[in-house]
């Protein structure tokens, strides 16, 4: 696997144009959010859809709280496995080629669990469907931060995730409807989930590679050729303007996970990894114990499956939101400085949560806790793809996103017996704990990334 030169010549040269970082929004780079956020929808909808459908499991084919918790974590097993092989693919054989192979993976079975005739295939395929959910999603976060503008790509990281996360609480509109109406009222949810090949359709023509990932190659020619695009009217002269090889880089040999890994964990990366791991576990497993058992939780608490339902689509309603909001701050205070307040606010108010009997309360906070949680999920995930130097980057980032997967397959069969155990209260205390950790690790170790160039950062 070719590995690019320790200094890229696209972004940070002295003297000379950093073309991709100084380039203004055009078509190009519109079209190209626009797939991306059409690709993060039914990536969103095939993630949440469980959520919806388990009580229905639990009441149509007798399930218990322990399977759904097998499922959740099983699922998180198989976005264990995509992260990794997201990140290595697109390293190998380019963004645009692992996106769409991720999409085209997790749409097909995402309809195979629409059709899934006993729970032991149902298991298998929503499996797969999570581990292409994250191999997608591990490609596009490091996609858009390799094509969009340096002031500006947390502020479209943000909103094209947001744009996406609006098919959250249109799917939990539909599953309030469509789910209790019949014993298999849940099947046509996935069905739903598997049209993303609309997307596989349109990138085809729409998507192009990233000239950094090109460059890493030493496929100058190409790079140029696709920088042109999203900059036409500069001329565009790499090897002229940038100086390749730039005087001092060491162009290295092919690179394969274990060496990435080896890089990351080196002691140049080390604080800069402990703090992503940390940021990454606690504010995934605490997403996710929080969000994935949410109908569950509140039907066990007491509340009948059609109330449970009515009251998580209404607090998904904060997912987009908190996205939209989390726009406009995702570049001020160097991406550290939002991370560690939306946490305080998280932590605090998820502990408050815990505590509520009343639906509307319920309802209101919740959604509050949405809003803040999205917000800080597309906040890290920009943050995380700022951290590492092109030839690594979605090695480095697949690996670390992964780490939150993995403890959130964990976490998904621990919830049952916590729950069991020490009540709905100390449940979420431990959720807002953990964000409340996040604030702490990342306000001392993290470091400023938003508005500078990638290279600088790496």
């Amino acid at each position: 696997m070719a590995v690019a030169a320790s200094v890229d010549p696209v972004v940070n040269t002295p003297g000379k144009r950093r073309y991709l970082d100084e380039a203004r929004m055009c078509m190009e780079h519109y079209k190209f959010l626009i797939i991306l956020a059409l690709a993060y929808a039914f990536d969103q909808m095939d993630l949440f859809t469980f959520s919806f459908v388990a009580p229905a499991l639990t009441k149509h084919w007798g399930v218990s709280m322990e399977w759904i918790g097998v499922v959740n974590s099983c699922t998180f097993v198989g976005m264990l496995f995509g992260c990794w092989f997201g990140g290595w693919l697109s390293d190998v054989i380019g963004r645009r080629k692992a996106f769409l192979f991720s999409v085209a993976f997790f749409s097909t079975f995402s309809v195979l669990n629409g059709v899934a005739p006993n729970k032991e295939l149902f298991l298998v395929f929503r499996t797969l469907t999570g581990f292409g959910i994250l191999s997608m999603v591990v490609v596009a976060m490091v996609y858009i931060t390799e094509i969009l503008p340096a002031a500006s790509r947390g502020k479209w990281q943000a909103i094209s995730l947001a744009t996406g996360l609006l098919s959250v609480p249109l799917i939990g509109q539909v599953a309030e409807r469509i789910v209790p109406s019949s014993p298999d009222g849940w099947r046509t949810i996935f069905f739903i989930g598997g049209t993303g090949f609309i997307i596989f359709a349109l990138a085809l023509g729409w998507l192009k590679e990233s000239p950094r990932w090109l460059i890493s190659k030493g496929r100058y020619a190409e790079a140029e050729v696709v920088i042109q695009r999203f900059m036409p009217d500069v001329k565009v002269d790499i090897k002229n303007e940038a100086s390749i090889p730039v005087e001092g880089a060491v162009v290295k040999k092919d690179a394969g996970t274990i060496v990435a890994l080896k890089e990351i964990f080196s002691q140049k990366y080390a604080r800069k990894t402990s703090v992503l791991i940390t940021m990454v576990c606690c504010i995934t497993v605490g997403y996710f114990m929080f969000f994935a058992w949410m109908p569950t939780l509140l039907n066990e608490f007491g509340f009948t499956l059609e109330d449970a339902l009515w009251m998580s689509a209404l607090v998904s309603f904060g997912s987009p939101i908190g996205n939209y909001l989390a726009a406009t701050v995702t570049d001020k205070g160097g991406r550290k400085i939002p991370i560690v307040i939306y946490s305080v606010l998280v932590g605090v108010m998820t502990i408050a949560f815990g505590t509520l009997k009343i639906p509307m309360l319920i309802v209101g906070i919740g959604f509050v806790i949405r809003v803040l949680m999205d917000g800080v999920f597309v906040v890290m995930w920009s943050y995380l793809a700022e951290s590492y130097p092109t030839h690594i980057r979605n090695s480095g980032t697949g690996f670390i996103y992964s780490t939150g997967r993995l403890l959130t397959a964990g976490a998904m069969i621990v919830v049952p017996m916590i729950y069991k155990s020490f009540g709905y209260t100390i449940l979420f205390f431990i959720i807002g704990a953990m964000f409340l950790l996040t604030a702490v690790v990342t306000g001392i170790w993290g470091e400023k990334t938003a508005g500078r160039s990638l290279d600088e950062i790496a």
